[in-house]
């Protein structure tokens, strides 16, 4: 079944402005592949050189944010995914 991942604003470019896409994949690792094999460079804003999730990026399945995720967490079937990108700024 596929998983729903909610796209970012500011990623929004790589999709062709799509708010959300749907993918299959039964991990993170799954889906984040299946995700750059339909929008070529979305993983590499998701997932470092060393193959980790980005320390930037949060990643919350079913609206639930783990304390830490890794590319090996299950992501049940119909989920849906929110990647969550660091905002920068302050006063």
């Amino acid at each position: 079944m596929p998983v729903t991942v909610h796209i970012p604003n500011l990623w929004r470019d790589r999709t062709g402005g799509l708010d959300r896409v749907e993918v299959e994949g039964r991990s993170l690792r799954e889906v984040f592949r299946n995700l750059d094999d339909l929008y070529p460079g979305m993983r590499q804003l998701i997932v470092d050189e060393t193959d980790e999730i980005r320390g930037e990026i949060a990643v919350a399945i079913n609206e639930v944010v783990p304390e830490s995720s890794n590319l090996m967490d299950p992501v049940p079937e119909n989920a849906e995914l929110f990647l969550i990108p660091a905002i920068g700024g302050g006063a």
